[in-house]
């Protein structure tokens, strides 16, 4: 039986030669492997993990805004129900 592993993909990854606003040098990379105990790849992984973590959705993105029904079925779910609309200064829906 021939097993094959797919092959992942990958990509170059050229440092700077000195720190940059955009880059790392050689010398940053290692302090972060010494600090942090990861390799060269886990750093760069960890790396672009956090810049997903900020830049790009969390969740689908929504077609529309939500309808009377759904609005309607949160605030019936929600535990600040009985409160008086007028406590209010500022609404979600």
């Amino acid at each position: 039986m021939n097993v094959h592993a797919e092959k992942q993909a990958s990509f170059l990854f050229r440092l700077r030669s000195q720190d940059t606003p955009t880059g790392v040098s050689n010398e940053t990379l290692d302090a972060l492997m010494q600090k942090t105990g990861l390799s060269k790849t886990e750093v760069t992984h960890l790396a672009l993990r956090n810049l997903a973590d900020v830049y790009l959705p969390h969740y689908e993105r929504d077609d529309s805004a939500l309808n009377p029904a759904q609005i309607q079925t949160i605030r019936e779910a929600s535990p600040a129900g009985d409160v008086p609309e007028e406590s209010f200064t500022m609404t979600l829906l």
